[in-house]
This record gives C-alpha cells, structure tokens and sequence, in this order.
C-alpha cells in the first residue's frame, strides 16, 4: 500500500489545483495509476498546458497522433537528472525513434524527480506553424505516451518496449475551464434499468418510463450535472451504447414503469409517445461527467411534468443471452433558479433509408440542414446562444460538423461563419457532450448544417441511416440557452427526386420504377425499404464515377426539411435558386451549400418515427 499513499501525496504537490482537467494514461496489473495526465488550456492566448507524473525514473515521451500510431505524430521526450531537467520536441515519421524537430515549440515550464516519480510540466501554442506540429483543435485528440526505465545516454532515448506505451482519444479542448461548485442544496436522483436482461439481438433500444419524485413535480428544479451509471456487468464499450432521457406528458403509472421493454417490438404507446418529448440528458460511449456551465442549468418537473423516459442503446454483436444491466443516468438538481435556463435541441439528418452511403468511398459527405424558416419561427428575437455539443455518427463516420451561415443582406447570400463545433478527427468510441471554447449566437434566420464524413473503403454494401451501430447517424445534439418549451429537432433529410438523375444513369428502365416506387413508399417499414434499396443497388460494382455521382446527387439534390415540436411537424415550403451575387466576404450560395429547397411533403409518421 506504500505505492498508493505516495501516489496520493504526490499528485496534488505535482499538479497543484492548477489543471482543471486529467486523465489516467496507464495503469500497473492492479489497478493503481502509473501515468497521470493533466492539463489547461488558455483561450486568449491559445496555448496548451500539460503536467505529467509517471512512474519512472527514466524518461518520458508524450505526443498527439493522427490515428493513435506512432507515425506522423508531434512528440517530446523529457526527463530528469543530476544535471537538471529535460525536454525536446520531436516528429515520428517511422516506427523508429523520432528526430528532433529543427523548431522545438513545446515549451518546457518545470521537472522535478521524487520517490520514484517523474514530473514534467510543458507547454505550446494550439498552432504553431510548424507543419511537423500537429494542431491542437476542437477535435478527438489521439494522444500518445511512452517511458523508459533509464535516462537517456547522449541525449537519446532508449527503446520503452512493449508494454510501456499507449494511447487515448481525449478532447483536450472541450471541457469546463471553471467548473462550478455544486449548490448547497443539491440532490441525486439516479434512474437506472433494473436488471434488464439485454436482448440476444445486435442492436436493441430499451425503454423504462420513471416518476419524478414529489418534490420535482410539485415544484421545478434544475439539473446542474448530470453522470452515466454503468453496471459493471455491461461492459460500456461492448454493449451500453447511448442513453437517452426524454420528457414525456403523460405515462400509465401500471403499465409504463418499472423494468421497461424492447423500445421497437412492444413498448407502450404511452412510452413510444415520449419520444416526440424533449430530450433533457444524452451520453454516449466514451462520454463522462456534464456539468452545466455557473448561472445555467436545465428545468425539470413542475407542475404538469410528472414523467420521464430512459431510453438505452444496447450493443449485442455476439448475441450474446446472459448479459444483465442496471445502467441508467445520474441527474444533480437543485432549486436555485438559474440565470439562463438550457435545452438541448437535436440537429442534422433524419434517421432513416433515405440516408444512403455507397461502399468503396474514403470521404463520403452527407449534410442535415436546419432551414432559415425554422429558427426564424422558433428562436427568439435576441436569438440562441449554443455552449456545449454532442456530434454523434456511428462506426462509419470519420468527420463532423456543425456549420452556422446568415444572410448577408449586401451580398443576397448565405455567409459561412467559423463552425460552431468540429470534429474531423472523430472516434467512435469517444463521444462527449463537450463544453465549446466559445459559446455562439445563432440569430432567427441563420441556418445550421451538420456535415458528417464517412469512410466505407472496408464496405461492399451499402450504408443506410439506421437505429443499429452498423447503420449511420449524423446529429448534433446542441445545449443552449433560452430554453425554447417543445422545440424538440432541427433538420432535413434527401428527398426521393434528389437520387433521380443518378438512377437514370446507371440503372435499367425496370430498375429505374423499382427504385422509385421504393423511394415513395413511406408507409412501409423502414426494414422493407432499407432491403428493396440493397437488392437494386447491389448490381452496382461503385467505381469512383458512381460515388462521385451519388455524392453530387447527395449533396447538391432536393431535400425535405422539417422542424419538429411536440405538438407539430412543419415542413419547409421554400425554393431557394443560387443567387448570382458575389460578396468580398465569401458568402455560402445554395450551390456550394448543396441545398435546393422545394415544396413537398413526407408523411408525418416518418418523421415522428425516424429522429433517433
């Protein structure tokens, strides 16, 4: 147990309360930490601060990767001797020890060596302009750590083996700067499935209705924090893939609560109703603790709201038959009514076969629009300000993000503004809710796209919008303030006519009505649709012409956009033709949006039922 006071000791002298954020790199074969990391990040001054405290006496390598490989990775490798502290920045280009960087931007701040542990403090410029500097961004952050039991002789690291080495997908600029303290009179309430036997299915949606206690639906409260509770029997990785926590109005407190059921084979109407609620909590794989930012916080309860809705993902590729859950979410809340009020509203592309992605395609595009017509029915006069993201695809998806544009009235044009949130470097397998750096104002009238990035290469089918973690998703689940009371989804999805010059060059004339009856058919199963579309386009052999047509008819064709409360669906009812005049401040047109807008309609079922 020495190890563990020591360590205990150590990490505070080391680190001292100056990093507000860390994460535990590595750990011995008990369990104790033997890296720990920490760092801060200063937004004015865009620089990037990291503590290390690792147990060695050796040196110690620490770098951000592109993959999480060694190659083309940005480095340094430091240590600590009876002639002082060291540091050198270096760029892996093989699977052998980097060279030195002729610019050494990482900046070495303080190192001192006790009781059998290295610490290390540096720091650098988010972007340096060295093009063997990897930038450091609002994406998923490959990091990548090493030691060695021996400091280097003449200056050169010797080989740290096979065991000590590693790497992590974090988001180092996405947190809580000044996380809040939690209020005085804060309390728990922790919702959980209760031992739910996962179904022997690749994919299942489980939902399990709850009532809020007396003390919520008698009064409102405001969630501050909320945190994921997974049973240590699902392994989080292999079968707990998202939770959900819906709003709902009303719920049969006989037949609707308790251990819940399949969401899609016999759910109550009751509970299939919440998802038409507002989603008040999201988590994700690889997510962790949110916290709300000081003076924001999200209403729950009151009068009229006695009811909730956890809706869980599970993931069950083995079909495994003896897999038991309680996993669930844990909500803070407090009475303290906050200075702005949040929500969570979900953005992007409507889930559903429509969504189509060709196999064989390294960068393929799709794009959900949230059109000028809603946010200016629905956003207030002073407009949203967004302060913290969800970007959310499946195992597909390589790229995110979430582009805001406004009309410039000089230009008659849609103007791009900096991205709201991106994530071009996106892991599956680490998804977080994600304070922004900045917050953004989005005005009535203004526009938000998401655009997601796929790679088939590996596919021989074709992809489609699914519930299933082998289908595709593109959705951002934005957290802003005002909070607007049922404004639930944002977003568009590709209208039929949109695929109709692609099918005409590739397919026969009988192929050609096959597909077009699949495409109007909405009053039939997803399932149906989905199989018919997989049959017709499995003749294709998808060269590089046909993806590079069917990423034209996707990205440039027609498409239905719809705002979606819980008491309606509107469809927009525009046309907007690209507009011929130029502006010096490079406006987005509707040709390089790839937005056509035309009057039609989508049965209100498929929107209800698709949205996640």
């Amino acid at each position: 147990m020495w190890r563990v006071s020591v360590f205990a000791i150590l990490l505070p002298l080391a680190f001292g309360g100056q990093f507000p954020f860390s994460a535990t790199l590595a750990k011995d074969s008990s369990g104790l930490p033997i890296y720990e990391l920490q760092w801060s990040f200063d937004v004015v001054q865009q620089t990037i601060t990291f503590n290390v405290l690792v147990n060695t006496t050796g040196w110690v390598g620490f770098g951000l990767s592109r993959d999480g490989g060694m190659i083309g990775s940005d480095v340094v490798t430091g240590w600590v001797n009876s002639t002082g502290v060291y540091l050198q920045d270096r760029f892996a280009d093989a699977q052998v020890l980097p060279p030195i960087d002729a610019h050494q931007d990482w900046l070495l701040l303080s190192g001192n060596e006790a009781n059998g542990w290295t610490n290390l403090t540096f720091t650098r410029k988010w972007v340096t302009g060295d093009s063997r500097d990897r930038d450091v961004l609002a994406n998923t952050a490959r990091v990548i750590f090493s030691w060695g039991v021996l400091d280097p002789v003449t200056m050169v690291p010797q080989y740290h083996g096979p065991t000590s080495r590693g790497s992590l997908s974090l988001n180092l600029l996405g947190g809580l700067v000044n996380k809040p303290p939690l209020p005085a009179d804060a309390r728990n309430l922790t919702l959980t499935i209760k031992n739910v036997t996962v179904p022997a299915l690749s994919t299942a949606y489980w939902c399990a209705g709850y009532k809020l206690p007396v003390d919520v639906f008698s009064q409102k409260r405001y969630i501050v924090q909320y945190s994921p509770v997974i049973a240590s029997t699902a392994n989080n990785t292999m079968h707990v893939h998202h939770i959900l926590l819906y709003l709902c109005t009303s719920l049969n407190e006989t037949t609707d609560l308790g251990a819940g059921f399949d969401c899609d084979r016999n759910a109550t109407p009751a509970l299939q109703s919440c998802f038409t609620g507002q989603v008040i909590a999201a988590w994700a794989v690889g997510g962790e603790t949110f916290t709300y930012p000081e003076g924001i916080s999200l209403g729950l309860g009151g009068p009229g709201q006695q009811y909730l809705m956890l809706q869980m993902h599970y993931d069950n590729p083995r079909l495994e038959t003896n897999i038991i859950d309680s996993s669930g979410l844990n909500l803070i809340y407090t009475s303290t009514v906050p200075q702005n009020e949040a929500g969570i509203l979900n953005l992007g592309l409507l889930t559903s076969p429509l969504l189509m992605i060709p196999p064989k395609a390294s960068a393929f595009t799709v794009r959900g629009i949230c059109m000028p017509n809603c946010s200016s029915s629905y956003f207030p006069p002073t407009g949203i300000t967004i302060f913290a993201n969800l970007l959310h695809s499946h195992l597909a998806g390589v790229g995110i993000t979430l582009r805001h544009m406004r009309w410039n009235k000089t230009c008659g044009a849609y103007q791009e503004l900096p991205p709201i949130d991106q994530n071009l470097q996106y892991d599956f397998n680490f998804q977080q809710f994600t304070t922004l750096p900045y917050s953004v104002t989005v005005l009535p009238g203004d526009l938000l796209e998401v655009d997601c990035i796929y790679n088939t290469a590996s596919r021989n089918n074709l992809s489609f919008g699914g519930e299933a973690t082998t289908d595709e998703m593109c959705l951002s689940f934005v957290t802003y303030y005002p909070r607007i009371d049922n404004f639930v989804a944002c977003g568009s999805v590709p209208h039929p006519y949109a695929y109709a010059d692609f099918v005409s060059n590739y397919f026969s004339q009988q192929n050609a009505i096959t597909l077009n009856s699949l495409f109007t058919s909405f009053t039939k199963p997803d399932q149906v649709v989905r199989d018919g579309l997989s049959r017709t386009y499995g003749s294709l052999q998808w060269n590089q012409a046909q993806i590079s047509s069917f990423q034209q008819a996707t990205s440039d064709g027609y498409l239905i956009g719809f705002c979606f409360k819980t008491d309606r669906v509107t469809l927009t009812q525009d046309l907007l033709t690209p507009p011929s005049l130029t502006c010096t401040a490079q406006p987005v047109t509707a040709a390089a949006l790839g937005v056509q807008w035309m009057k039609g309609g989508m049965l209100l079922m498929l929107l209800l039922a698709a949205f996640v």
